[in-house]
């Protein structure tokens, strides 16, 4: 019974001292401005070049997300890169609220059932496929008119 007792003591130590250290390592990084950044490989760098000052500002699981992105990145159609990088340039220029609205209408997108979600997505295209007048007028609160010779 001592010795069960003892083997139980010394396996809290231990156990106590690898959560301690690994702790202190996360600290550690946490706390060296741009090693995260310098940690990612040339390609990664350049595909994510528009996130470079944010970069360790990012939670780790956005940073994860973007890495992934950068294995598909280079066979993605040369439209989708585009709008990729234009999507990174726009997230670094939004405040810290504009983001976090951002991030709670992702998450709520995400919740919808595959209908609506769907339903959605096409009411979007139909938006962009009208001439930016219209947009306008419908981002001003105006109702846009038909251009539809009907």
């Amino acid at each position: 019974m001592v010795k069960a007792l003892q083997l139980r003591a010394v396996a809290t130590i231990v156990l106590a001292f690898f959560l301690f250290v690994g702790a202190a390592t996360r600290a550690a990084y946490a706390e060296t401005p741009g090693d995260a950044w310098a940690k990612l490989t040339p390609d990664q760098k350049t595909i994510l070049a528009p996130l470079q000052q944010e970069w360790d500002k990012l939670d780790p699981e956005r940073r994860k997300h973007w890495i992934g992105l950068t294995a598909r990145y280079p066979s993605l159609p040369p439209d989708r890169q585009q709008r990729i990088q234009q999507r990174m340039h726009e997230w670094v220029s939004l405040t810290p609220e504009q983001r976090a609205q951002a991030i709670e209408r992702y998450k709520r997108m995400k919740q919808l059932p595959p209908e609506k979600h769907d339903q959605l997505h096409q009411r979007w295209r139909e938006y962009q496929a009208l001439p930016e007048e219209q947009r306008q007028k419908l981002r001003e609160g105006r109702p846009a008119t038909a251009t539809t010779g009907k």
